[in-house]
């Protein structure tokens, strides 16, 4: 899980590169102002539950429940982590 975890901070980080990169053209081509990627994280009790990233401006979002790793490999990467990456590097192109 702590793997899921880093490649979570990891895609975090890339959303911020590029909130950041749309701050600095002065939001044009987006729909409003402010950041266009959040984070979303669930905790249940101190245990994380599910994370996901938002993109307010196509209103769509990629959600993974961490209950989906179990039984998986201890180095497996879930396809919802490379969709989240994948969602980022698909709004820096357009």
């Amino acid at each position: 899980m702590k793997n899921v975890l880093d490649k979570f901070n990891s895609i975090v980080e890339l959303a911020d590169k590029a909130n950041k990169a749309i701050a600095r053209n002065r939001y044009e081509g987006t729909t409003g102002y402010g950041p266009r990627f959040r984070k979303m994280m669930h905790f249940n009790n101190r245990r994380v539950h599910s994370v996901g990233i938002y993109d307010y401006h196509l209103k769509n979002y990629v959600l993974f429940e961490l209950v989906n790793m179990v039984g998986q490999s201890k180095h497996s990467i879930p396809k919802e982590l490379r969709q989240m990456e994948r969602l980022i590097l698909d709004a820096k192109i357009a």
